[in-house]
């Protein structure tokens, strides 16, 4: 029984037609993906359902009713949307954010004691664990997705849409959301689940739809179907080859890390070292340190022991500009908190860094500006409509293109990329292993942290593993990553 359907849904833009005339289907009970490059329409397409945007053409309906929504609220009675941007007042607690316009109140008073106690209940009801009476801004990434998830499943949709629901968890946190996403199909909700993983697809799905470019590519349902056929329908070409590589020339030792401690991040006798021309890949699960070490460094921690080296000298950092000064810099894990200015537009974004290059007796050289933005925009290939498109409307892939393409024509000799291809399609991550294989080829470092471990193989010329705030090994091609996932496990292996 179709519990949702769209009928030559249409949505356009000026001069963009976002969704071109979609019939699409979810049946009562099942979990269907939805999977496509960025750009290729389903954030619009979960607007239009979630009554954030009106369609331009076509409708849609849910248990045979046509529906007509105009704003999220009239949406939320039948539709729950699981966002990638969590929608949590920061500083309300569990309960607040649970309750928020649902609120239980007596005599005009609000009934604190009933609403902590019947959240308890409803938590315990999907076996969740999340304390209620902490301020979401206190919570973990972790409890802040559970807690999403409750809130929406508080106010009882009969579809539930996750978009990109894993990207703040680890292995085992995920492990309890898919549970939890077979409990509610069991319960007879209906889930579309949105990610850029494709073997979560594979591993949850009863059916699949391609979008590509606005349009239905194909429904399919999930037997059988292998991942390199899901990259095809999505990109429109056969992918030959996901994960480039070039031949470098490794050349000699530029960044070396001896014995560093930073108590407060807790890391203890961290070493490792960067070649010219190298990628070197750093692997661990959530909280294994990686991202603190990068993040110790490159911000000039003082540091509670141990050496560091750049080009021979000793490099000693009292600030992130310090570290950028010196010929290290960082495309931040959390591209839109700290890799960019959101509300600004590409122009400004990719020439803010530049400014003092870019202006002569205090005034801005609007020439040399848009020469330097164009050729950024042409060189890492960013899709915009123009230089002052806003950065918040690109979408994720685009995003972190403008977020590395700041950094052009600076000399900086090791390049921290932290979670580069997190939520971005696959074409987009394709062209960031190869601005990173661009960067290694003029005999730059590349200091490389992923959670992805196929591609931490493909692309990387050697491999540290972090566990409990150390380095638990270190691997050289050709990789078994059997090994390396042992290691980050905390296990044992042959070295």
């Amino acid at each position: 029984m179709k519990t949702l359907e769209t009928q030559e849904l249409t949505k356009e833009f000026p001069g963009v037609v976002a969704l071109d005339s979609v019939d699409f289907n979810l049946e009562q009970g099942e979990i269907h993906s939805l999977v496509g490059e960025n750009g290729a329409g389903k954030s619009t397409l979960v607007k239009i359902l979630a009554g954030v945007y009106k369609p331009t053409g076509g409708s849609f309906t849910l248990d045979g009713k046509t529906m007509h929504f105009h704003s999220p609220k009239d949406s939320a009675e039948y539709i729950g949307v699981v966002h990638q941007e969590r929608e949590l007042v920061p500083h309300f607690s569990g309960y607040q954010n649970l309750f928020l316009g649902l609120e239980e109140t007596k005599a005009g008073f609000l009934q604190k004691k009933t609403m902590v106690e019947k959240s308890k209940e409803f938590m315990k009801k999907y076996n969740l664990e999340v304390d209620f009476s902490q301020p979401a801004n206190k919570m973990g990434s972790a409890q802040q997705e559970m807690l999403t998830i409750l809130k929406v499943l508080f106010r009882n949709p009969k579809i539930v849409i996750f978009d990109e629901p894993t990207a703040p968890l680890n292995i085992e946190e995920s492990e309890i959301l898919f549970k939890l996403i077979h409990d509610l199909k069991s319960q007879g909700l209906t889930i579309l689940y949105i990610t850029h993983h494709l073997s979560e697809v594979l591993d949850l799905s009863d059916r699949i739809t391609v979008l590509r470019n606005g349009k239905v590519v194909k429904t399919m349902e999930n037997k059988g179907v292998k991942e390199n056929e899901l990259i095809t329908l999505m990109i429109s070409k056969k992918l030959e080859n996901q994960y480039p590589k070039y031949d470098v020339d490794i050349g000699e030792e530029i960044f070396s890390v001896s014995n560093f401690s930073h108590n407060k991040s807790g890391l203890k006798n961290v070493s490792f070292s960067i070649k010219s021309g190298e990628i070197v890949g750093f692997a661990g699960l959530e909280g294994s340190g990686r991202s603190e070490l990068a993040f110790s460094i490159f911000s000039g921690k003082k540091k509670d022991g141990g050496e560091i080296m750049l080009k021979g000298n000793s490099f000693v950092s009292k600030s992130p500009g310090d570290s950028i000064e010196k010929g290290l810099v960082m495309i931040p894990e959390k591209r839109r908190e700290e890799g960019l200015l959101v509300q600004m537009t590409v122009k400004e974004n990719l020439s803010l860094v530049h400014l003092g290059k870019l202006t002569k007796f205090g005034f801005i050289m609007n020439n040399q500006v848009r020469k330097f933005v164009n050729k950024a925009i042409s060189k890492f290939s960013i899709q915009v409509s123009s230089p002052l498109q806003v950065v918040r409307t690109l979408s994720g892939g685009n995003q972190q293109k403008v977020s590395v393409g700041k950094w052009m024509g600076e000399n900086a000799y090791i390049w921290i990329f932290n979670e580069p291809t997190q939520g971005i399609d696959v074409d987009a991550k394709t062209e960031i292993y190869k601005i990173m294989g661009d960067i290694a080829k003029k005999g730059s470092g590349v200091w490389f942290i992923s959670s992805d471990l196929r591609e931490l193989i493909a692309i990387s010329d050697r491999i540290y593993v972090m566990k409990n705030f150390e380095i638990a090994g270190e691997f050289t091609p050709p990789y078994n990553d059997e090994e390396i996932l042992t290691a980050m496990l905390g296990g044992k292996y042959s070295d």
